[in-house]
């Protein structure tokens, strides 16, 4: 019994371990994406900024990543459909002194896979925009990727680039989630293989 249980210990530590690794691969991904966005927009800012609603602090971010870019438009999925850019804006600039003009909201997404499908129609309907960055919180910036590698056509020339929001380490709610994201991960990759990109989305996050 002792050899038994002792087996079954080392098989969960290895699989936790394995596990934690993974968590570890989406946050250096995301740091490395980062990093790679602050030194391609050095000298020209992107042409849209994209927000994925679902975080804290993403809105907010890309407000003041926008103020960084002297305003480049604004492209906010995944939005509540009591809300307005008003009212998203509220929080972060009660005074009403930021301009809004330049933010567009999406109504119809309600996960990260209907996230990208809006972000790339909007894309396809406005042209002109070909470097794109897109803000999301640091553990979901590889989903993210993962989807836009599955549902972009390859004759497009959009250029992806990934500014993450930093979760707070300090917080166990952020682990949670983080771990929770590697499971949304695998999920999501057989969910596009197998996905015929016609069937309804049905609840899935």
């Amino acid at each position: 019994m002792y050899r038994h249980f002792l087996s079954v210990m080392i098989i969960l530590a290895s699989f936790f371990l394995c596990y934690s690794f993974a968590c570890a691969i989406l946050l250096l991904d995301s740091r490395s994406e980062g990093k790679n966005a602050v030194s391609t927009f050095v000298s020209n800012p992107p042409d849209l900024i994209v927000v994925f609603t679902g975080g804290q602090k993403r809105i907010e971010f890309a407000v003041k990543k926008a103020q960084e870019f002297k305003q480049p438009n604004v492209f906010i999925t995944g939005v509540h459909e009591k809300n307005s850019v008003r009212t998203l804006m509220n929080p972060i600039d009660p005074q009403e002194n930021e301009p809004t003009d330049h933010i567009e909201l999406d109504y119809v997404a309600k996960n990260t896979v209907e996230n990208v499908i809006s972000t790339l129609n909007y894309l396809r309907n406005n042209r002109g925009l070909n470097k794109i960055l897109i803000i999301s919180s640091d553990y979901h910036i590889m989903r993210i990727k993962t989807i836009l590698g599955s549902l972009a056509k390859e004759d497009e020339k959009f250029e992806f680039y990934f500014s993450p929001v930093p979760s707070n380490w300090l917080s166990l709610r952020s682990y949670k989630i983080l771990y929770t994201e590697v499971f949304k991960l695998a999920r999501t990759k057989l969910f596009l293989m197998y996905w015929d990109q016609k069937s309804p989305i049905q609840n899935f996050y």
